[in-house]
């Protein structure tokens, strides 16, 4: 049985233990202390990391009642030696910011709603808090952080004690009873506002956590999550988020405050100069498409074909150039070819001829050494053989006429 030195002092940095068992998890060294401040991974709060002899610990897992340190690499301390461990102090500071923050936000639901939460989950960047509640609104969500943080401002003492769980059901209001029927009960408590279960690693006034920042939400199932931070990490989240709006003011001349409206005016601008933009761009291909139906047709009776190849040509606007084409004149074939990272062919006809252009453009996409296929007046095959291009398209120009649909 490992002693969980966490429990009563989550502010211990630095301890001496004595080495029960050395083993080996996943080819791992590890070892097992009669005592630890290194929290494993439970209840949604991950390890702490830190030192035993100067060697890091990279897992802290539990194992029944023993506390299993996994390690870098094998320390030389044998079995019944003493060690000391040194706890990464700004890890562990964070997840208690994070933890009892979460208690904090989880007793403001529950009193503002009566919301439960579900589950609790503290990563890495953010921390999530599944809810009971079937939706959540911005309004909702800007009084549950008013509630929070009030809480923190008041800085209401933490008080963290172990009671029997038959005292814990007679006597206690507990916001969430927990599964476990057996042995002691951790209780943490923060004054006037919220009592729970619970063994994690908690500040010991509220005033710590610093601030509660909800940062967005999403409906999963019947349930909410919630994505929120505390502390450091609202900290450094409101200093880049400051910056970058600093910047953007800085860059638009602007004062921040009329960010808002700069940016809804800019976007509607965007929107028109769009709008211009596609009608200018439709009108200059319809002028491209003359001028290749003018001066590149070649007579094949009544139709006329129009072979061409193209140089790093945006290949969209090629297949919208082609359509124009087949558009514009009920009579028309188009033999086009695209030189860019690899090679393209593209084959189409006005919908009135009976040209099957598909089984064309499988045939000369031999050329390419590439495959494709497509609708009977459109299709398109793509290959590695740019050198190619002008004989897949030679090969289409003489054989046309085999490719007409009976």
């Amino acid at each position: 049985m490992t002693q969980r030195l966490y429990y009563r002092d989550s502010y211990l940095k630095e301890f001496k233990a004595r080495i029960l068992k050395k083993v080996k998890i996943s080819n791992q060294s590890a070892v097992i202390l009669d005592r630890t401040a290194f929290y494993p991974t439970s209840g949604g709060q991950p390890f702490d990391k830190g030192v035993i002899q100067d060697t890091p610990v990279v897992e802290v897992v539990e194992e029944g009642e023993k506390i299993v340190h996994i390690l870098r690499e094998e320390i030389e301390e044998e079995i019944n030696s003493e060690v000391v461990g040194r706890i990464d102090w700004e890890r562990r500071f964070d997840h208690m910011q994070q933890h009892l923050g979460q208690h904090i936000l989880s007793g403001a639901l529950m009193k503002l709603w009566g919301a439960e939460t579900v589950s609790f989950h503290l990563g890495e960047e953010v921390c999530t808090l599944d809810m009971s509640k079937e939706k959540f609104t911005e309004e909702e969500a800007k009084k549950a952080e008013e509630c929070a943080n009030e809480v923190i401002f008041n800085n209401r003492p933490v008080r963290c004690y172990f009671v029997e769980r038959e005292e814990d059901l007679r006597r206690l209001d507990l916001r969430k009873i927990p599964n476990r029927k057996e042995g002691k009960l951790r209780i943490v408590e923060v004054e006037n506002f919220d009592l729970s279960a619970c063994g994690g690693t908690h500040c010991r006034t509220t005033g710590e956590v610093g601030i509660i920042k909800i940062i967005k939400w999403e409906k999963r199932g019947e349930k909410i999550r919630l994505e929120f931070i505390c502390g450091r990490r609202a900290w450094e989240d409101y200093f880049w988020k400051n910056e970058l709006i600093k910047n953007i003011s800085n860059k638009l001349t602007i004062k921040d405050s009329e960010l808002n409206e700069v940016i809804d005016r800019i976007l509607e601008e965007r929107k028109e100069i769009r709008k211009e933009l596609k009608e200018f761009k439709e009108r200059l291909q319809t002028w491209e498409a003359r001028d290749i139906i003018n001066e590149l047709s070649l007579e094949s009776g009544e139709v006329k074909i129009v072979k061409k190849v193209f140089e790093e040509k945006n290949f969209q606007e090629i297949r919208e150039l082609v359509q124009k084409i087949i558009d514009l004149n009920d009579r028309m074939v188009v033999l086009f070819g695209v030189k860019d990272a690899g090679a393209r062919i593209l084959f189409a006809c006005s919908r009135g001829l009976k040209y099957d252009m598909s089984g064309l453009v499988r045939e000369a996409g031999k050329f390419i050494e590439g495959r494709g296929g497509g609708a009977p007046n459109f299709a398109q095959a793509g290959g590695k053989k740019a050198e190619g291009i002008d004989k897949a398209l030679d090969f289409a120009l003489k054989n046309l006429r085999n490719f007409v649909k009976e």
